[in-house]
């Protein structure tokens, strides 16, 4: 690598770190990624890519753009993702129709299926809904899968991966952050990026920028594998759910997961993962169903419950978000842009309601 790259300090190895090391390397600069070593949301994800779900239209834009920098990524890489679409019937009656006409209206590519086209896409659902949205371009990730190719193909073309380095405080000079420090040593880069999840919130108050998250738990239920049933995934009154590649059924306990603002978990894990199965056997009813893997995962979801990234202080960028499953891409994109080039016109537009300056 030649002497004139920047050098950059990634911290953070789940899905967001890894991507903008991977987009970093792949624009010239010189990365290195430090983690910790333990485990990440990315871990525990339910996988959804979509822009079906959003806060307003500006959320809308950046999600879409999400899913086309998926498919941009993946015209470049191999990437355990499923295009598989949604089949989404959470809404009923007057509510349905304002989903599926403010989509429309946004320009998102939603169709209506009444009973028999649902039957037809999904024959084993016992009871299909008497009409269900179709969000045809949106897919599924193997989510920890997915980080750890894009860190690897950071790693091979020139990336280096510092792992159980924990981060104990920030290096600078004058207003510049230089680098950082860890048990064993002092790391020096021209820019750092805290991609660090869940972590991001200790990390920016330790580099005197405080960026208050909100604390948002969730269970996800996986079963023990089973023949193929679906070919999409559902989200339904009865919650999220789709089939990974091994068979397994993946639902989130809370019904309507990607809003879910509780705090905390239930306190009966067993009690959890049974109502779970309830709710997939009234969706599966001839399947004999039993878990294999509750999973503790807590999601980095900023104070308002937006995405934050953007430039900190001189030196220092920050990327923390909730869904990163559906940003991670688009947001290496922009990361890379915005700290080796500058802001453009394009992440100007996308990314001027969520500059860490408003927390």
């Amino acid at each position: 690598m030649p002497s004139s790259s920047p050098s950059v300090i990634v911290i953070g190895a789940g899905i967001i770190g890894a991507a903008a090391a991977l987009a970093l390397q792949s624009a010239g600069a010189q990365v290195r990624v430090v983690d910790a070593g333990g485990e990440t949301a990315t871990d525990a994800s339910f996988g959804w890519i979509n822009a079906s779900f959003h806060h307003d239209a500006a959320h809308y834009r950046l999600r879409a753009e999400g899913i086309a920098a998926w498919r941009r990524l993946s015209a470049q890489m191999s990437l355990p993702l499923t295009w598989q679409g949604t089949l989404c019937w959470e809404e009923t009656g007057a509510a349905f129709d304002a989903q599926r006409e403010a989509l429309q209206a946004l320009g998102y590519a939603v169709q209506e299926v009444d009973r028999t086209e649902f039957s037809r896409l999904e024959p084993h659902i016992a009871t299909p809904p008497a009409r269900a949205l179709h969000f045809t371009t949106e897919a599924a990730a193997d989510s920890p899968h997915v980080a750890r190719s894009l860190l690897a193909e950071a790693v091979k073309r020139g990336a280096q991966h510092l792992r159980g380095f924990r981060v104990e405080g920030f290096e600078q000079s004058a207003d510049r952050i230089t680098g950082l420090r860890t048990p064993v040593g002092t790391l020096h880069a021209d820019h750092v990026l805290i991609a660090a999840g869940t972590g991001s919130e200790a990390l920016m108050q330790m580099a005197g920028t405080p960026m208050p998250m909100l604390h948002r738990p969730a269970l996800v239920v996986r079963t023990r594998p089973v023949r193929p049933v679906l070919a999409h995934i559902l989200v339904s009154e009865f919650g999220e759910l789709r089939q990974l590649a091994d068979g397994s059924l993946l639902m989130p306990a809370a019904v309507n997961h990607q809003a879910d603002a509780s705090e905390n978990v239930p306190d009966d894990p067993q009690a959890t993962a049974a109502q779970v199965l309830t709710r997939l056997s009234s969706l599966l009813p001839d399947l004999a169903l039993d878990w294999a893997e509750l999973t503790l995962a807590h999601r980095p979801v900023p104070q308002d419950g937006l995405p934050v990234i953007g430039a900190v202080r001189e030196g220092l960028y920050v990327a923390t978000m909730h869904s990163g499953i559906t940003l991670a891409a688009v947001a290496g994109e922009m990361v890379a842009q915005e700290m080796l080039r500058g802001v453009s016109n394009t992440t100007a537009a996308l990314l001027e309601p969520y500059r860490p300056a408003r927390l």
